[in-house]
């Protein structure tokens, strides 16, 4: 399957407007920019492509003053097909918290990948098709198994993991000391003294792992107390409920994951204690959305749109060139979407 030329692309499009009597001889003519932008490729890119129109007298770039038609095509021009490389989307055993996060990154993938002119194709846990098809690449959702990452390495197939549980594969990172600052800030613009993280499971210790040092440093930085409530082995319920039940308890709560909430909810609901009046509540993850809570569960989560377009750019990289080193890929946090459960300043006013 032949790699999709992006240039050639482009330069087909403008013989076939060049054909189709928008342009006359001597007409300024497209720049340079404007084709970048309607193609979303860089200015080398669209670059490459003015230079094959004028390698063949159709246009004349002019230092200062443009580009400009120099002749038109004899016949009618039509775009020009060409085979597109394909890239793999594998969704692991789909153990995703529940459909709307796992169709918003499949939407932002989509997106991303169409963007840099390549297809998408979808698998699941069983990659076998992608290397029957060919697939030039595979951006992987979930931690793939071993045997899985075996069977692309020998396919001669890059892989890159858009989460941060990508196990073996390479993949972004992202900006958790940025994310972590502003957590700690929001919960302190709500007058938060004592921040706790809490949760429990594999997927709470690896939130924690990767947060802890971040949110203690903007804990310092704010003077603000920091408990670690999310325990390897135990019940972070029982350890919660053993914090709230002293006089002096946490005021701001941290929660790993949706899978915690019910474990928080109940603690906070048998001590009376109300989300956005009596705690803030923060949930990492886009899944507690559809928790049910009153008030709504208060979210950050990654920027999924971004994690998508720089999952797709390095796995561009490790398909130009598989034994390149290519230096770490940050991808930024969403915004903190309050939802009724942070303590702000009206709050804090009424009190």
């Amino acid at each position: 399957m032949e790699r999709v030329l992006k240039y050639q692309e482009i330069e087909s499009y403008m013989l076939q407007e060049l054909s189709s009597g928008r342009f006359a001889q001597a007409d300024r003519f497209f720049t340079e920019t404007d084709i970048a932008r309607q193609f979303h490729v860089t200015a080398l890119t669209a670059r490459k492509a003015f230079a094959q129109l004028e390698k063949k007298g159709y246009i004349v770039r002019r230092r200062g003053l443009g580009t400009f038609v120099k002749a038109l095509p004899e016949q009618p021009q039509r775009l020009a097909m060409f085979k597109r490389c394909i890239i793999g989307i594998a969704t692991g055993k789909g153990n995703f918290d529940n459909d709307l996060k796992l169709g918003r990154m499949l939407i932002a993938l989509y997106r991303a990948i169409d963007e840099a002119g390549y297809l998408a194709m979808l698998a699941g846990d069983d990659l076998s098709i992608l290397v029957e098809v060919g697939v030039h690449g595979v951006v992987a959702l979930e931690q793939m198994e071993a045997r899985q990452v075996r069977l692309l390495h020998q396919a001669g197939i890059p892989a890159v993991g858009m989460s941060p549980s990508r196990g073996a594969l390479p993949g972004i990172g992202f900006d958790y000391a940025e994310a972590a600052g502003r957590i700690v800030e929001c919960f302190h613009r709500g007058g938060g003294r004592w921040l706790a993280m809490v949760g429990e499971g594999r997927d709470a210790l690896l939130v924690r792992n990767l947060f802890e040092q971040s949110i203690a440093a903007a804990a310092r930085k704010r003077q603000m107390r920091l408990s670690m409530l999310v325990p390897p082995i135990g019940s972070a319920r029982e350890m919660l409920a053993e914090q709230m039940d002293r006089p002096e308890h946490p005021d701001a709560l941290f929660v790993m994951n949706s899978w915690s909430l019910g474990a928080v909810a109940g603690v906070l609901r048998e001590r009376g204690l109300v989300p956005g009046r009596d705690v803030s509540v923060l949930v990492n993850g886009s899944n507690a959305l559809l928790i049910p809570g009153t008030p709504g569960y208060s979210i950050v989560d990654i920027d999924v749109d971004a994690a998508a377009r720089n999952s797709v750019q390095l796995l561009q990289g490790l398909i130009r060139d598989p034994d390149a080193e290519y230096p770490p890929v940050l991808s930024p946090y969403g915004p903190i979407v309050d939802r009724g459960s942070l303590i702000h300043d009206a709050v804090l006013q009424r009190s």
